[in-house]
């Protein structure tokens, strides 16, 4: 179980630097140009993948909720494993919602210019 546990805070708290390098570089120079229009489609792009990452948590827990005996950590901590993969999906879902307001941000910036 503890294995599990310290698998899903690695996950988590190494995220946002699996985004590579070039990304941010290219992120970077969209702020520095003000180019609110393409910031909006990459943060709608980054929400839209992050909503299928959640989707995915959101099934693994859905599985083991059918399917309690795959999980080889024991009954009674099969509750807390569905616990931490659902805790996963909403981190994922929230990271979405951030993403998607910083869209409509760049969006209403388009309209009146910098």
């Amino acid at each position: 179980m503890k294995m599990w546990t310290w698998t899903y805070l690695f996950l988590a708290f190494t995220f946002p630097m699996a985004v590579p390098a070039f990304a941010a570089d290219d992120i970077e120079s969209l702020i520095k140009a003000g180019d609110h229009r393409k910031l909006e489609m990459y943060y709608l792009e980054e929400a839209k993948n992050l909503k299928a990452k959640a989707e995915k948590w959101e099934v693994l827990a859905e599985y083991y909720e059918k399917f309690p005996e795959e999980y080889s950590g024991g009954s009674e901590s099969v509750h807390k494993h569905i616990e931490n993969v659902r805790a996963i999906a909403e981190d994922y879902r929230k990271a979405m919602h951030e993403a998607r307001d910083l869209a409509l941000r760049h969006h209403s910036l388009i309209r009146k210019g910098p």
